[in-house]
């Protein structure tokens, strides 16, 4: 960066994103972006319009160029950077790059970079660079982009100012996450007072990464520089006070200020050149000093936002310089603009030390609302408060600092400690192991944490001992949440990893409980979220509702699966926020009836026709068959009838789920499981009910006025493992029945799991009376 050249940077990722694709929010983000275009005019400014790549027809580079000139230069080497390269959705399969542009149109173009290695060659850094831009002056640039990551050597997407004339660059926006084949929307809000580029880079994974030969791409649409206003909520303070203002009614006011006259509370400079990058900038501040007294309040307003997406809510980050002996407190309040309510989701109060302290929380509201910074003075001219760089980016974050965060929040990245989050104290017999809160750089993999991206982050980890047996599990404590009649959404980032064999999977299983006493003697633990064995060789992003009225806590398991088993499984950046959310991935949704029958049968129940044969768990010690548990290979952990009856006499033994409920918005379900038979009874065999709910979840086991058999399977030669699955139609609460009948024979069954949609019966030769 040349002499005298001055820039800042702050960032704005937008809430509302693509999410699964959809033609409809697709085409409302189109329009969006028309508006936009509309606005920059009115606005006017040295700005171009945005650059959506043309089409199939003719694509396009508009105001941009690939790799742009003395790219290879500045990167130190001719061969280490490459072109990206512009294609449409139609060309995907063969070349690369997402299905479609960010209108949902396979025709659209786009800019995309393959991110994998090929035999003998390294994948290059991409580098793409804008036309020249003049300084931005005071206001800033707004750089908008719409963005896509996906696979597992796509490692990174940037971008960076540099002046002209100068090697030297900063970076102003950068993302790690992946995006589960959603376009997303990013803005970036920058100053730079002299001549300056703007370059994009997709980064691949390094060679000593081991997913770099998997195939995965970085892809950009509707690129272009627009004027600063159109970076909405964002602020750095150097133009004014953007879209805040100071409240009416207030004991005073907030004030812009450059550095401080106050050398022993206040900021000497903003948080932009306090890095060293510029001699210039601002920032909003409140002072302590006459006439001010002690608990006088000043608040600054935001513009009204609408609700938040609950399934992607955004993340406001701000730098606060908190420095004095006499420091008061800073808030950030949630103001409901219909009813006036207010929610505090963020407070610090006194000396944080004469440093800019970088902060965050979720903004998750199911009604439009403001923002409001809200200082309170402590003692008088004994410490001030500044706020600076405001900027809002996608996706839940976990609170920080942590000690701004309500003591009950359960929000942590685990940087500093685990936040209130507990293991058992004492085993009592509930759990056998602990989850440890450990450092990336001590262990093989991952190589890094989620919250920072590197080897110094830290991490909860499933405790893997040398020596351990099947099913082996910890239990992670939340602190206690206040319930209410809100749902409130569980979001965090999570690992499932096992070395890839030839071998049947066997890491285990991650879950999440919501537990709340119903008395004082009395537990309740409800599943809410589940995954089991290899997920991914990455960090993935979970979440699913809390419903709780009272008190509750949330509670993560982690099951070790075979006690042979190895590979991670990690948990990191928990983040608990106000909204109902959907359950991600969909793969972890839990229904009642949903069993791996590792430890319990889940809720199902048995009913007999004689109380010597019934369901019962497999033992290690005297196992039905030579059969091993379907989930992680382990010698339990499957339920299994055996009838030997000397009288030959068939016996009926019922397996009877807990009630369940229909899908909410009326689609069809489909139950899953996994089975084998044996024994010498031809007439052995195994159906399926569907049960209409009923007041006494008692039925005798002989009244079958209501069900409905919706599968059955006679006994065959002993196999392994064999996948069935049933389609269910209901629009009440009901229950499923798994009936038994045999006089020397038996099932096994395991891992019964409902999922929404049609499906087909199977296996294809499984029969019926009455379903067609």
């Amino acid at each position: 960066m040349g002499p005298g050249v001055q820039w800042g940077v702050w960032v704005l990722t937008l809430w509302f994103s693509t999410q699964g694709s959809t033609q409809s929010t697709k085409e409302e983000s189109h329009q969006l972006l028309q508006s936009t275009r509309q606005l920059g005019k009115q606005l006017g400014g040295d700005v171009d319009p945005l650059c959506d790549f043309g089409n199939a027809k003719e694509v396009t580079w508009c105001h941009w160029t690939s790799p742009g000139p003395n790219a290879n230069s500045r990167a130190g080497s001719r061969n280490s950077v490459t072109s990206w390269t512009l294609s449409t959705g139609t060309n995907a399969l063969w070349v690369g790059g997402p299905r479609n542009d960010t209108t949902g149109n396979t025709q659209g173009g786009y800019a995309f970079h393959e991110t994998s290695s090929v035999p003998g060659g390294d994948a290059k850094l991409a580098v793409m660079e804008s036309n020249i831009q003049r300084p931005t002056g005071a206001a800033g640039k707004c750089l908008k982009f719409w963005y896509t990551v996906d696979g597992l050597s796509a490692h990174q997407l940037r971008v960076r100012v540099r002046g002209v004339g100068s090697d030297k660059m900063a970076t102003i926006w950068e993302t790690r996450d992946q995006t589960r084949g959603d376009w997303k929307e990013a803005q970036a809000l920058y100053t730079f007072t002299g001549n300056h580029t703007l370059v994009v880079e997709a980064v691949p994974a390094s060679e000593g990464d081991p997913f770099h030969i998997f195939r995965g791409h970085v892809a950009v649409d509707d690129l272009g520089v627009r004027p600063g206003q159109e970076c909405i909520g964002l602020c750095s303070f150097e133009a004014g006070m953007c879209d805040w203002i100071n409240a009416v009614g207030e004991d005073f006011d907030w004030h812009l200020g450059r550095g401080t006259q106050s050398p022993i509370t206040g900021p000497p400079r903003d948080h932009s050149s306090s890095r060293g990058d510029s001699l210039g900038g601002a920032y909003a501040y409140v002072d302590s000093g006459f006439p001010r007294r002690p608990d006088d309040i000043a608040r600054l307003e935001s513009i009204e936002f609408q609700e938040t997406d609950p399934n992607n809510p955004p993340c406001m980050r701000f730098y606060t310089f908190m420095s004095g002996s006499g420091v008061g407190t800073l808030r950030v309040i949630l103001q409901d603009v219909v009813s006036r309510g207010k929610r505090i989701p963020w407070a610090l109060s006194g000396n944080q030390g004469s440093e800019w302290v970088m902060a965050q929380l979720p903004l998750s509201s199911n009604t439009p609302f403001k923002v409001v910074f809200e200082a309170t003075i402590g003692k008088p001219r004994l410490g001030d408060i500044a706020i600076d760089d405001i900027t809002i980016i996608s996706g839940p974050c976990a609170t920080l600092p942590r000690k701004a965060s309500p003591p009950t929040s359960g929000d942590c990245t685990f940087e500093d400690d685990t936040c209130g989050w507990i293991n058992l104290r004492e085993r009592r017999r509930l759990d056998d192991i602990d989850f440890l809160r450990v450092k990336a750089s001590e262990f093989v993999f991952p190589t890094s944490d989620h919250s920072t991206g590197n080897q110094q982050g830290f991490y909860m980890a499933l405790e893997n001992p040398e020596r351990k047996l099947e099913g082996d599990h910890a239990w992670l404590f939340s602190p206690i949440m206040k319930g209410q009649l809100q749902v409130k959404c569980l979001s965090f980032w999570y690992m499932m990893f096992e070395p890839l064999t030839d071998r049947e999977p066997k890491l285990g299983s991650l879950s999440a409980f919501l537990m709340r006493e119903e008395d004082q003697r009395s537990i309740i633990l409800s599943p809410i979220w589940s995954l089991q064995n290899f997920q991914g060789l990455t960090w993935y992003f979970g979440q699913a509702p809390l419903r709780a009225d009272g008190d509750f806590q949330v509670v993560f398991e982690g099951v070790w699966g075979a006690a042979n088993s190895t590979g991670t499984i990690a948990l990191d950046d928990v983040s608990i926020f106000e909204g109902e959310c959907p359950t991600i991935p969909g793969a972890a949704l839990v229904r009642a009836g949903d069993c791996s029958f590792t430890r319990g049968s889940c809720g199902w129940r048995n009913f007999t026709s004689d109380s010597h044969f019934y369901w019962k768990s497999a033992s290690p010690i005297r196992p039905p068959v030579t059969m091993k548990d379907h989930t992680y290979g382990a010698p339990n952990g499957y339920i299994y009838f055996d009838v030997f009856n000397l009288n030959s006499e068939p016996q009926r033994l019922q397996l009877v789920s807990p009630l369940m409920e229909p899908d909410a918005g009326g689609s069809p379900l489909c139950f899953t499981f996994w089975f084998a038979s044996f024994g010498a009874d031809s007439n052995t065999t195994l159906k399926v009910f569907q049960r209409p709910a009923r007041d006494d979840s008692n039925q005798l086991i002989n009244d079958l006025t209501d069900d409905i058999l919706i599968w059955i399977y006679g006994l065959q030669e002993f196999r392994e493992w064999e996948f069935a699955q049933v389609a269910l139609l209901s629009r009440t609460r009901f229950q499923i029945v798994m009936e038994g009948n045999s006089y020397n024979g038996g099932f096994i069954i395991d891992d019964f799991k409902v999922y929404t949609g049609v499906c087909a019966k199977r296996p294809k030769d499984a029969t019926t009376d009455a379903w067609t």
